[in-house]
């Protein structure tokens, strides 16, 4: 009895040994054929995903068009009237834009500075600098 079972035993041993060649043959055409799968859904991501950042980039390029048109505005707005007072416009779109989650914060400290009294003109003389950094 005991010889039965180590004569299956053996024969167990060289069963696997048999399999191991084929199941590492199975295992990478597997491997192979998840690659081409996930290369084939990356490449429909990517596609996807460049279409959204390009809309949000188009946004984001808006959103930095109507901040320089603000400040410019805001700036010829000083320049004539000899007694100037910061428009509604202007802390009207400050306030409308923090809202909005991709307007750079950046912008919103610099019209707050205005806000606070800074000259309008430290800002539109930085216009084009801005505009570089962000389009």
């Amino acid at each position: 009895m005991i010889q039965s079972i180590l004569e299956k035993l053996k024969l167990l041993e060289i069963r696997k040994s048999d399999a191991s060649p084929r199941i590492k043959e199975l295992e990478e055409k597997r491997a192979e054929e998840i690659a081409e799968v996930n290369k084939k859904y990356d490449h429909m991501i990517d596609d996807v995903s460049t279409e959204v950042n390009e809309f949000e980039r188009s946004i984001l390029k808006e959103l930095i068009s109507s901040f320089i048109k603000v400040i410019m505005d805001e700036f010829d707005a000083k320049r004539s009237t000899s007694e100037y007072i910061l428009t509604d416009q202007f802390r009207a779109f400050r306030e409308e834009m923090s809202e909005i989650s991709i307007f750079p914060k950046d912008f919103i400290s610099r019209m707050d500075k205005v806000i606070d009294g800074d000259p309008i003109e430290n800002l539109a003389y930085d216009i084009e600098k801005i505009e570089g950094k962000y389009q």
